[in-house]
């Protein structure tokens, strides 16, 4: 997808619901340093690091156990570790972060506890003087899966089958690309769920939604453009669709009308945008 230039900007306040308050987490005395070479290392610098290790494991135990009815004990247990350096915060949220976008039907309970660490801040590796915070880091790692053009994986499969001379081996290349082009679309639909949850807890703003909605009907040449659109608007009408944003909303209708209508893609594509009108439509009738 088109690169931005400009990052996506975070809403400056949001109102917590009572029973997803969570306490400051504990800071450890001294921080680990990442910048230091394994073989470099003090005693003490690997004793941080074996730390940094268990916090991830632990971190990883309590995602594949979060459900609705563990929540709270499980972030009972998140906000006991320690986590305070600029390498663990990363590190921790690119846990979550592959957790939700890999298995959707974790992302809302990914979503929530993202919304209790929001509030994360740990001094910057390379200016001690400056921090860096949970809310940001999550979501340039949004955007960035948002705005990236091609698949890595993706793109080396199809240079390797334009390569290719034998007719075995071609064969082999167009299934492996062909599960690599899959693997990427989940990918894409796991991110666009995981940006929808999020601004149902107003940790992204209705603005970026606007955004991402935009870019998205905008490669309406391309199929998994417009399913991520159809994920994205199916989750979120009843949070955009109101009266101040009705021009906008108006638009997007003429505009996926039209592509079904011109037939510009599959018919499972514009059974999905068929779907998602008669949704608005029925949410705009329950208020009636």
């Amino acid at each position: 997808m088109r690169r931005r230039k400009e990052p996506w900007k975070i809403k400056a306040s949001v109102s917590l619901n009572e029973d997803f308050f969570c306490p400051t987490l504990n800071k450890a005395e001294k921080a680990w340093k990442p910048s230091v070479k394994r073989s470099d290392r003090t005693d003490e610098d690997k004793s941080e690091f074996l730390k940094t290790q268990e916090l991830y494991k632990r971190v990883w135990r309590v995602l594949n156990q979060l459900t609705p009815q563990m929540f709270q004990p499980l972030m009972k247990q998140v906000m006991k570790l320690t986590i305070n350096t600029e390498e663990r915060l990363k590190g921790v949220i690119d846990l979550i972060y592959e957790k939700a976008i890999s298995e959707p039907d974790s992302s809302e309970a990914c979503a929530n506890m993202c919304r209790c660490l929001m509030g994360l801040k740990v001094p910057t590796t390379e200016k001690p003087g400056e921090t860096l915070n949970f809310r940001k880091l999550l979501l340039n790692r949004c955007q960035k899966e948002f705005e990236k053009e091609k698949d890595d994986d993706t793109f080396e499969k199809q240079k390797e089958l334009d390569a290719a001379t034998g007719e075995e081996e071609k064969q082999r290349l167009k299934e492996d690309l062909e599960d690599a082009k899959e693997k990427a679309r989940r990918r894409s639909l796991g991110n666009i769920k995981f940006i929808g949850e999020l601004f149902k807890l107003r940790m992204l703003t209705e603005a970026i939604m606007h955004d991402c909605i935009v870019t998205l009907l905008k490669r309406h040449d391309e199929e998994e453009s417009l399913e991520c659109v159809c994920c994205l608007l199916s989750s979120t009408w009843k949070h955009l669709d109101h009266e101040k944003a009705k021009p906008r909303m108006d638009q997007y209708i003429n505009t996926m009308e039209k592509i079904i209508k011109e037939r510009k893609t599959s018919s499972r594509i514009c059974f999905m945008l068929q779907d998602v009108l008669d949704l608005r439509r029925l949410n705009r009738g329950n208020r009636l």
